[in-house]
């Protein structure tokens, strides 16, 4: 965790390398499509490629905004599950 905002910034943009490249075994290879999930992917091209769409069309706040109803639903929808299981 770094402690602001800026700090966050300059870990992720001298790090990214470093933080792309990620322990994996069969498990995690079945469930990112062996690595092309964003959360899983090698440092590379891909990675690259699919960062940059993350950053510049997935989560700005625009979009996450539009979003936000579908979250949450969702998580409304999670803690009521796990409410009446228990």
């Amino acid at each position: 965790m770094a402690p602001n905002q800026n700090l966050a910034r300059e870990v992720l943009k001298e790090e990214d390398q470093e933080l792309a490249d990620r322990y994996k075994n069969r498990l995690t290879a079945k469930f990112s499509r062996d690595g092309k999930d964003p959360m899983w992917a090698d440092y590379g091209p891909h990675y690259v490629k699919v960062r940059k769409q993350c950053t510049l069309e997935l989560f700005t706040p625009n979009r996450l905004e539009a979003l936000r109803p579908i979250r949450v639903n969702e998580v409304t929808a999670m803690v009521e599950s796990i409410f009446k299981d228990c």
